[in-house]
């Protein structure tokens, strides 16, 4: 189905035939088998909104290569109107514990999900799993700033699978950890 669909919406094709490929290897699926496969044993909490979009990509390739019509190419989509992209930035913002998936924010917007990712990161600029992550970063910075909860806490109610997930993110979004982030607060 999810197949199907993505082929309908992207290229405007109703059905789709694949064409046997035997012994033969294609990179970019081995690409995201490795990224799948590491994605799932490292971020056990992020690894459904990053499956689901690694999966949507996987059907794109699939599709633009390895179909019986000749070249079908993807078909341009604009981004989400005002109101869908601020249905979805505040269910984001309101479930920042959950683990958030792609269907589950497609819904609210009454897209599939591989027609919500591409609209998503046209309006917004990065990817839906990229926007759940910087805000939940954005949510931490104001709760360690408040100093109400251990970082641990803040970790867990923001999403994050634990302390280190938070850490890690922190780190690299913002270029300190939330340690030090807390402490510089506090020197100003």
């Amino acid at each position: 189905m999810r197949f199907a669909q993505t082929a309908e919406e992207s290229f405007g094709v109703k059905s789709v035939e694949l064409r046997q490929q035997f012994a033969m290897t294609d990179p970019l699926i081995h690409q995201i088998r490795i990224a799948l496969r590491a994605s799932l044993q490292q971020d056990k909490h992020e690894s459904r909104l990053y499956a689901e979009t690694m999966a949507n990509a996987l059907i794109v390739h699939l599709l633009q290569r390895y179909t019986a019509q000749q070249a079908i190419t993807l078909i341009s989509l604009g981004g989400l109107s005002h109101y869908k992209q601020r249905q979805v930035i505040d269910y984001i913002q309101a479930h920042l514990e959950k683990n958030l998936g792609l269907e589950e924010l497609a819904t609210l917007v009454q897209l599939s999900s591989h027609h919500f990712c591409e609209c998503f990161k046209h309006s917004i600029g990065m990817s839906p799993r990229q926007f759940v992550i910087h805000c939940r970063i954005e949510r931490a910075k104001e709760l360690l700033l408040q100093r109400k909860q251990s970082i641990a806490e803040i970790a867990q109610t923001v999403g994050f699978l634990d302390q280190s997930h938070l850490h890690r993110h922190f780190k690299r979004l913002v270029g300190v950890t939330p340690r030090q982030f807390q402490q510089g607060a506090s020197i100003n």
